[in-house]
């Protein structure tokens, strides 16, 4: 089996929502208006609901109340709104994918907050539609989840195997199935029709250089990743594991976090100072964009 059979024998398991899929036809039609797009989206009021909620967030901090989708869709731009759909969209399709395998709650905090900081860094890297990268961030790791679902018995020997060598899941995932999670998600991104760059992201997020040119993108969601993955080794609450890096003393300097590739974080052109930024302000946000993104009961 290939990752692409994986996906393509599932494809209707994990199908985004009709909604989602007209949004980015208008989005790629220079002749679409707002009105046109705000239009579709009342067809899906929960959808609606979410990218409003997403847009008055602390996600934009606009400073003033978007009350509609066509509203929404002129402050915002065409582009980032279909990002933002399709984000929404796509943790939707994935919550009712059962899996025994995983923590959803935790998986989803660390797509929310990777995705957060992968925004945060590609806009202070000047690149333009950042919430691609965000959109890349959240959805990195979703080809576990059809991995996990789909190939339960493998997914427990690659789960056992990872507590021995946990830096290396693709090698691990690699050596059991013959592909790994973030190929099968770069072949669900495929088959939804997506941007290759963004697909390229996801697939080269372990191993930026290893990735088409320019490899911006990728060496983006890899440094994401890596400091997520740091936050959560940090013994903290266990409801917002990233509150600590708030703190600007928190934030690690970049040699201290394993797994960041020194090429991709050179070709990346970020420094200490930015990184620390880009994560504060991502941490300060996570809590509010976890409850659109995927809400979460708090027991305090």
């Amino acid at each position: 089996m290939q990752a692409s059979d994986l996906v393509g024998d599932n494809l209707a398991l994990v199908s985004l929502p009709e909604v989602c899929l007209r949004i980015q036809q208008l989005a790629d039609d220079p002749r679409s208006t707002a009105e046109q797009i705000g239009a579709v989206l009342s067809q899906d009021p929960a959808l609606t609901v979410r990218l409003l909620k997403l847009v008055n967030s602390a996600f934009y901090g606009l400073g003033t109340r978007i009350d509609t989708a066509s509203r929404a869709v002129s402050v915002v731009g065409v582009r980032e709104l279909r990002n933002l759909a399709l984000a929404a969209s796509a943790v939707e399709v994935f919550a009712r994918i059962p899996t025994e395998l995983v923590n959803m709650v935790n998986f989803w905090k660390h797509s929310v907050f990777c995705g957060l900081v992968a925004r945060q860094l590609a806009l202070r890297c000047g690149i333009l539609h950042a919430e691609r990268l965000f959109v890349a961030g959240l959805l990195h790791d979703v080809g576990r989840l059809l991995i996990y679902n789909r190939l339960p018995d493998a997914s427990v020997i690659i789960l056992e195997q990872l507590g021995q060598r946990p830096h290396q899941p693709c090698e691990v995932e690699w050596e059991t199935l013959g592909f790994d999670h973030a190929q099968v998600c770069a072949e669900l991104m495929r088959a939804w029709k997506l941007p290759l760059a963004l697909r390229s992201a996801v697939e080269f997020h372990h191993h930026p250089t290893r990735g088409p040119s320019p490899q911006m993108d990728a060496s983006l969601v890899h440094i994401a990743n890596a400091i997520t993955h740091w936050a959560e080794d940090v013994d903290v609450p266990s409801y917002d594991p990233y509150a600590a890096l708030i703190e600007p003393e928190a934030v690690p300097r970049q040699a201290e976090i394993t797994g960041i590739d020194p090429v991709a974080w050179a070709n990346s052109g970020l420094t200490d100072a930015v990184l620390s930024s880009a994560v504060q302000e991502a941490a300060q946000g996570f809590d509010q964009i976890l409850d659109v993104i995927y809400p979460v009961p708090i027991y305090r």
